[in-house]
């Protein structure tokens, strides 16, 4: 490549001493001056892609002035600031990620119907009697304070440990309702978009885990694809040298460069057979399926849909409500079984409504127990659920059609805000280099 830049340099300063008819023939001036727009071009090329890029991503928060100031025309770009294409979308792009995922992927039935209840019940057995003798105890001082205070300690302690015996099962019985009704307590696209919406960084790595390669193939290509462009530019520059060849070559150049390097990536999507069956070409992107579907995998298991944001999407979602009314019925059906022997006994002393209200805070003190219990069994969901495995091996599975829909999708609206990027970027560079080849017509004196 360097012998061919210095060719075509050399060359360029001939061609200037021909059409000038300068008898001296080439001389250093013309070579440098001619010599440098394509390397000029390829520097415009690569260094527009590399910024480019940076800009898709970064900042992750708006950073100017009048963030609701837009350029228009479709563009929804910042007018007086940036923040990153991606986290600047996050919200719209998590949406699709996890329709795509939820549609060709992954169920949430299925994943949590791997839990095993009886397992779960035997992972929090070691913390149920604390957890248990808190819950009544704050219930009794709460609602019948009087009553807990007066009542013999050992029966006070045979009742809370009978509740203790049975916590293990009612945990189980839980779990397993839980799994029947899971679609009633958990919105996980919620959880996904909320997650992605405050941790933006996440979804840029997603992105820039999986795309790694190909994100280093827009960089290089913009070099050698500027550079190609830019013997194109030098050609014309030596024919027609008005000042606007220069910014109009570098509009040129830093957006079709992004174009064509986006182009390699994901297209052709099925593999194309050519020159009579000898070459064989497909998009970069989906030609690396396998080691794509593992990182892709790895990434939304370890830092998205990880069993602690799961647990906690059950707990503070939109839906847990419902969740929370299944962990009234089964702590109710407990305290009911757990306590016969003794309610007849409160219900003499204290009233049914009385009862009910104990009842009721023993249920309200479990749900704040909640958190503490799901934290408990935290790794063996994450192991029993294996998401990453599950994600690997069905996006490995997908044809190059889904396996390009999933991934590309997400972005591709946005694509034309790199390109475009490109384009600005190369325009200023473009006038800065025709500021220094035709200051003259410009109005501008240089001071060398």
């Amino acid at each position: 490549m360097a012998s061919f830049m210095t060719l075509t340099s050399v060359a360029s300063s001939f061609f200037d001493a021909l059409l000038e008819s300068n008898i001296d023939g080439p001389t250093f001036v013309s070579f440098v001056r001619y010599g440098s727009i394509p390397i000029i071009a390829a520097i415009i090329g690569y260094g527009t892609n590399v910024v480019a890029l940076l800009m898709m991503f970064y900042p992750l928060d708006f950073i100017g002035f009048f963030p609701d100031a837009k350029i228009g025309c479709g563009l929804d770009l910042p007018l007086f600031g940036w923040q990153g294409v991606i986290p600047m979308k996050a919200q719209e792009m998590a949406e699709i990620t996890v329709d795509l995922m939820t549609q060709k992927l992954i169920k949430v039935d299925e994943i949590f119907g791997r839990l095993k209840p009886w397992r779960v019940g035997k992972e929090v057995a070691g913390v149920m009697p604390e957890v248990v003798a808190d819950v009544m105890s704050k219930a009794g001082r709460t609602k019948i304070p009087k009553t807990w205070e007066h009542m013999p300690a050992g029966v006070r302690d045979q009742l809370t440990q009978s509740v203790i015996l049975e916590a293990p099962a009612l945990m189980s019985r839980f779990i397993a309702d839980l799994q029947k009704n899971i679609d009633s307590c958990l919105d996980l696209k919620h959880c996904v978009v909320k997650l992605l919406v405050e941790n933006k960084q996440i979804l840029n790595e997603i992105f820039l885990t999986c795309g790694e390669t190909e994100f280093e193939f827009i960089r290089n290509s913009g070099f050698y694809l500027g550079y190609m462009f830019g013997v194109l530019q030098m050609l014309i520059w030596l024919v027609v040298k008005s000042w606007w060849i220069l910014p109009l070559c570098g509009v040129f150049v830093g957006y079709f460069t992004n174009v064509v390097a986006l182009k390699v990536i994901f297209l052709p999507v099925e593999p194309k057979t050519m020159l009579g069956g000898h070459l064989t070409v497909q998009g970069l992107f989906l030609t690396r399926q396998v080691e794509v579907s593992k990182l892709y995998a790895k990434s939304v298991s370890n830092d998205l849909l990880t069993a602690r944001n799961l647990m906690q999407a059950l707990i503070e979602g939109p839906r847990n409500e419902a969740m929370m009314q299944l962990v009234d019925k089964h702590v109710s059906n407990c305290m009911e079984d757990q306590t016969k022997f003794y309610k007849p006994a409160f219900l003499l002393t204290m009233g049914a409504e009385v009862w009910i209200d104990f009842r009721t805070r023993v249920c309200e003190e479990f749900r704040l127990k909640l958190p503490a219990l799901f934290a408990t069994i935290e790794d063996y969901a994450q192991q029993a659920m294996n998401l990453e495995e599950t994600l690997r091996c069905r996006l490995i599975n997908l044809s190059a059609t889904e396996f390009e829909r999933l991934l590309h999708a997400v972005f591709e609206q946005d694509e034309i805000k790199l390109i475009l990027v490109g384009a600005i970027l190369g325009a200023i560079v473009g006038f800065l280099q025709a500021v220094v080849q035709t200051p003259e017509q410009l109005g501008i004196t240089l001071p060398w």
